[in-house]
């Protein structure tokens, strides 16, 4: 499952036009879930703040939330904190923005989108369709990514979000027909539909790999402006660049806020146009990390606080003990000393009564006033009792009673008659409340540096980021720069012992990198081809080597891990941590409520003699006993180890999960999800397979010479070559190979030698090598192929249809290929074309089909060689449209296609993706732990069973295109699990082999709530694992959506747990890990509930009947308190010591 909104986002609030923002306190002064409760009950009553985007993060004292900035400035946050008692330190607005549409979609509660179909006439080429898309992301409101127009077909679609209805002034369909009209196009058939929660996850396929167009948000420090036209110069100045979005400079607060793409413009470009203008300008400091070493000062900070308290607690406490506890208890009555304290000043008051007093007084209401101001401010504001609320009882009961037992003494002074038993003399406990506060004190220092240890991970991460890179420039000399100011595209140096500044391409020169810290491998990795991936933070061990950086600040590796740990505690909760909040829920007033019980109980037994008076300790009476033991179970009861159980194992478990080169996102639901999963459905291409597919074998329709073969791998190769899917690639750099020998990118192909690849990737370049192909229309069609109309520089000639330069192509699966009618020529022999397809997939290969047909203009002749050529003179559209398509045949203008013949299949081909070497030897593991595995795949059911039949799954569903995966682990989880092994058989039986999804949806189907086989099952818990975008909406639907290696973005934010290792073995670890840390969880909540429910017995004095020295004193119970909460987090911290032990199977 993933988490409710993604880590930086743009949305729009429902109050205003002003977009949300992800705000970021930091918090001081939470001891347990209590606090936690109280903090976010207070976030919740501000303006704007979007109720599913609270967190609070007790260990780490932070908190965030969504709102308006306009509506919900920093300062009202900051108020509205510090009001319900706690102290915020900072508060800021995220820097970084990201709009997705997955963003926009999770926020039900004030969003909601919607979907516009339209088709359009007169569109003609990709110039065309360019204007009709600029056109609709310019528009309000419109989701930029989610924008698909076809100058093929006509048909145009766009997304679009809405808080109150439809925009009148812009969304309608009036409005939109005139916008396009206005363009010299015209729009038919427009709707407007409203999506619904499922469709929500479907608009992830639109996006590109990154999932999201990011902007950075840049603040600057400028100095020397003294006027409005100094401001107009410098917004002048910066919005004239490339790749700026918005300027806003503030002349009082002397500085400059910029919004801009990174990709386009860095944080030195922004620098030096600030100073051509004449002005001094520095990066101002980040408020998000006012240093790297954020995390680290504020434990420090906390630490040295309570340490502070502990001492001046000490100051009057160890005075304390001296005079009641040494002078007064064990030294003789007739020492002079204790006959001096015992002297009376007036009647009722002695010497002794005022020392202890004075001691008192400034603890009560000095020291202690942190507990009376939270627990007044939580009561008051947020309506619920907390840990202070206990100890602000306990000690007020101890002094004023104390006081109030003096002040009655000295009302009757002499007076004898004492109907209540008390003495002349007050008897007073003031040591109770110092001993009191010195001990919970001393208990809350130990607790924050155990604390500060569970944090040690994030810490050493935020350790290893340089603070300075080596800038190469352009005329090859070096500069020192801050990491701070690395761009995008810069080159950089990095001699061998350091860390590479940022994640970026190997560009110049070999190593040897150390990459244990982010992703856990223990052994170093050789990096020696050019554009070879390195991670920030990584050690470079053996050469001076040069890197281009292509993620800077916040968007390295490092940066990010140390964000998902920290956010861990932000996901949804795990069911044992619900309950433990529902118990923290009551569980102050419950004991406030046993305090009172126990004091009327004893009280009662005094005043009517039921147990023996020498039960009482000399100089007490029966009402300041039973105050004691009431006071007692104030102090002794817990809540901060049940808050502490869970957050405290989780943040040391995440920490321990990074090491190992997990993420975990979903904190200790992801874990419990992870521990409890019934099944683990997989996708194929590049997550059981390597993803590094080639082409093995193919089949070209025999040609009358060889340059028409030779073209046909050309139109092959240009088609393939078009798109990023790897088997795509796989195709493209088979076809090159066959006609250049290209061995693929960076590995010799004499293009690659030239300066301009330099910049390009592969795809680019792949289209480069295909130069005698002109593509006038190309459409992806995902889970079947791509549609292509083509130019050729050469005539093509085919039997049936003659010569000619412009064609149709079709190129894909055989599914693809029926439904367009595509079928073999006569002397292809359909028979052996279809045997040897049948044979490659039962190889477990994929199948690539290509077919063409001549795209026929209206008004043709024949030239002398008898080749059809076109008469541009004859096309009579209407049109001044000039495309390459328009220049060789009468397209009419209206789709962009000429009319086509029927489409004859002239090449296909095989590519082979290996198989993981580990993935055979996880199946076997996870099922010999009772975890069914899954096949989930659009492929070829006889290729995906051969595949399954390597790695030994025996549940596979095949042939599914990429928006019904979801569906598909929907049906999984429905089917559910049984509750005993008679209904697993019962259900096997009634649901078949599993072989294929059409008999999984049947016997889904056919399975209904009132059969008694249903009744037996509970939902199943399901984890899918993969890697691309297309696996993005079964990752989201799962419970435990899982990213591996190197996941595109989206996939990465769908997921709960992301594997930056690229293998299938940490799927293992985080599976015994997540087990590890449950079991930690669960005994440090075992530990809680019991330390309370044998404690607070005690505490009222249960044993006393049958020992008597069975009594734990209000001093005593809060050092208990204390300790019990130290004890939970250094229980967490056990986890440290963590070792994966793989199966032998696998160590072998």
């Amino acid at each position: 499952m993933a988490l409710p909104y993604p880590s930086d986002m743009l949305v729009v609030s429902e109050h205003s036009s002003a977009p949300l923002a992800k705000a970021t306190l930091a918090i001081q002064g939470m001891t347990c879930a209590s606090c936690v409760k109280a903090i976010e009950t207070a976030l919740l009553t501000l303006p704007s703040v979007q109720q599913s985007s609270v967190a609070v993060n007790l260990l780490l004292g932070s908190a965030t939330l969504l709102a308006s900035p306009d509506l919900c400035p920093p300062s009202l946050i900051t108020e509205t904190v510090e009001n319900a008692g706690y102290d915020v330190t900072s508060c800021y607005y995220a820097e970084s923005l990201k709009f997705t549409s997955k963003a926009i979609s999770n926020d039900h509660s004030s969003l909601s989108i919607h979907r516009v179909s339209l088709s359009i006439s007169g569109m003609t080429c990709e110039s065309c369709s360019s204007k009709v898309e600029n056109l609709f992301k310019s528009l309000q409101s419109v989701i930029p990514t989610t924008v698909n127009v076809s100058a093929a077909t006509g048909d145009a679609q766009f997304d679009y979000q809405s808080q109150q209805g439809l925009p009148s002034n812009v969304m309608t369909t009036g409005s939109i027909a005139d916008k396009i009209r206005e363009l010299g196009f015209e729009a038919h058939h427009i709707k407007i539909e409203k999506l619904d929660d499922d469709d929500h996850i479907t608009l992830n396929s639109a996006l590109d790999d990154s999932g999201s167009t990011t902007l950075t948000t840049t603040r600057l420090d400028i100095s020397g402006m003294t006027c409005a036209s100094c401001v107009s110069a410098i917004e002048s100045s910066l919005s004239s660049l490339q790749g700026i979005r918005q300027v806003q400079v503030n002349l009082l607060a002397k500085s400059g806020v910029i919004v801009h793409d990174p990709t386009l413009i860095g944080v030195r470009d922004l620098i030096t146009a600030v100073e051509d203008t004449g002005f001094d300008v520095a990066l101002a400091p980040d408020d998000a990390l006012s240093s790297r070493n954020a995390l680290q000062e504020k434990i420090k900070r906390e630490e040295h606080l309570l340490r502070r308290r502990l001492l001046f607690s000490l100051v009057f406490a160890i005075p304390m003990f001296i005079v009641s506890m040494v002078m007064m208890m064990m030294l003789p009555k007739s020492n002079p000393v204790r006959a001096g304290l015992m002297k009376t000043i007036i009647p009722g008051l002695r010497i002794q009564d005022v020392v202890m007093f004075i001691l008192a007084t400034p603890v009560q209401f000095w020291l202690a006033r942190p507990f009376y101001k939270k627990a007044y401010r939580a009561i008051r504001y947020t309506r619920t009792a907390n840990m202070e609320t206990l100890v602000a009882l306990g000690t007020s009961v101890a002094y004023f009673a104390s006081l109030g037992s003096i002040i009655a003494a000295m009302v009757r002074g002499k007076d004898q008659n004492d109907p209540i038993g008390m003495s002349s003399s007050g008897v007073d406990f003031f040591e109770t409340s110092v001993f009191l506060v010195t001990f919970i004190n001393l208990g809350k220092w130990l607790e924050a540096m155990a604390k500060g240890k569970t944090a040690e991970t994030i810490t050493k991460l935020m350790d290893l980021q340089p603070e300075t890179a080596t800038l190469v420039k352009a005329d090859e000399t070096l500069e020192e720069i801050p990491a701070s100011l690395i761009q995008v595209g810069d080159i950089l140096l990095v001699n061998a012992g350091g860390r590479i500044p940022c994640d970026g391409l190997l560009w110049k020169g070999n190593t040897t990198v150390d990459e244990a810290m982010i992703t856990g491998e223990s052994l170093p990795i050789q990096k020696t081809e050019r554009k070879s991936k390195l991670i920030s933070a990584s050690i470079n061990l053996s050469s001076v080597i040069q890197i281009k950086a292509t993620k800077v600040g916040k968007d390295t590796t490092l940066s990010r891990i140390i964000q998902l740990v920290q956010d861990a505690q932000a996901s949804p909760k795990a069911p044992i941590e619900a309950l433990g909040d529902k118990i923290s829920g009551v569980f102050v007033p419950v004991v406030i409520l046993l305090a009172l019980l126990t004091f009327a109980g004893w009280a009662i037994a005094g005043r009517f003699n039921a147990f023996p008076m020498d039960w009482i300790p000399e100089g007490e009476t029966y009402w300041i006993y039973a105050t004691l033991y009431a006071v007692a179970v104030l102090v002794i009861a817990c809540p901060c180890a049940l808050g502490l159980a869970s957050p405290a194992a989780v943040m040391v478990g995440t920490g321990v999960a990074a090491k190992h080169g997990i993420l975990v996102k979903g904190g200790g639901f992801a874990l419990e999800m992870a521990k409890r999963l019934d099944i683990v459905v997989f996708d194929k291409t590049g997550t059981l397979t390597t993803g590094k597919p080639k082409m093995t074998d193919s089949w070209i329709l025999p040609m009358a010479n060889k340059t028409d073969s030779d073209m046909v791998l050309q139109i092959l190769g240009k088609v393939e070559a078009g798109s990023s899917h790897p088997v795509a690639l796989a195709v493209a750099r088979g076809a090159a190979d066959l006609l250049y020998g290209y061995q693929g990118f960076n590995e010799g192909s004499k293009l690659e030698e030239s300066q301009a690849a330099e910049e390009e990737n592969e795809p680019q370049v792949l289209q480069k090598q295909f130069n005698h192909v002109k593509v006038a229309h190309m459409r992806e069609v995902a889970g079947r192929g791509l549609i292509a109309t083509l130019t050729l520089g050469d005539k093509l000639s085919l039997a049936g249809y003659g010569h000619f330069r412009a064609l149709n192509v079709l190129v894909g699966n055989e599914k693809w290929m029926q439904e367009n009618g595509a079928h073999y020529p006569v002397q292809a022999s359909k028979d052996d074309r279809e045997a040897e397809l049948a044979r490659w997939q039962s190889e477990g290969k994929s199948v690539v089909l290509c077919a063409i047909s001549p795209a026929v203009s209206n008004s043709k002749s024949e030239s002398q060689d008898g080749s059809t050529s076109i008469d541009a003179s004859s096309i009579s559209t209407g049109s001044t449209c000039k495309c390459e398509l328009c220049e060789c045949i009468d397209c009419n203008c209206s789709t962009g296609l000429g009319a086509s013949q029927v489409p004859l299949i002239v090449s296909q081909v095989a590519v082979a993706d290996t198989a993981r070497p580990e993935a055979a030897e996880v199946i076997a593991s996870l099922e010999a732990q009772g975890v069914e595995t899954w096949m989930l795949t659009g492929d070829h059911p006889t290729t995906a069973q051969a595949i399954a039949h390597q790695l030994g799954i025996t549940n596979v569903i095949a042939g599914v295109l990429p928006e019904d995966k979801a569906a598909k682990v929907k049906q999984l989880q429905q089917a559910g699990r049984p509750k005993s092994n008679s209904g697993r058989s019962k259900l096997l039986k009634k649901l078949g082999s599993h072989q294929s999804s059409v008999k999984l949806s049947k016997a889904l189907s056919k399975t209904e709530p009132e059969d008694g086989v249903y009744r037996q099952m509970r939902p199943a818990i399901v984890a899918m694992v993969g890697d691309g975008i297309n696996d993005s909406p079964a990752l989201a639907q799962s419970n435990l959506g899982i990213s591996v290696g190197s996941a595109t973005d989206i996939a990465i934010e769908a997921a709960s747990i992301v594997l930056l290792r690229d293998t299938l073995t940490d799927l293992l670890v985080m599976r015994d890990l997540a087990k590890t840390v449950v079991r930690r969880i669960q005994i440090n909540f075992l530990w809680a509930f019991m330390y309370n429910a044998v404690m607070i017995p005690i505490a009222a004095g249960i044993l006393v009947p049958w020992n008597r020295s069975a009594v734990i004193g209000p001093s005593w119970a809060g050092l208990a308190m204390a300790a019990s909460s130290v004890s939970v987090v250094l229980s967490s911290l056990r986890l440290r010591s963590y070792h994966y032990r793989p199966p032998k199977s696998i160590r072998q």
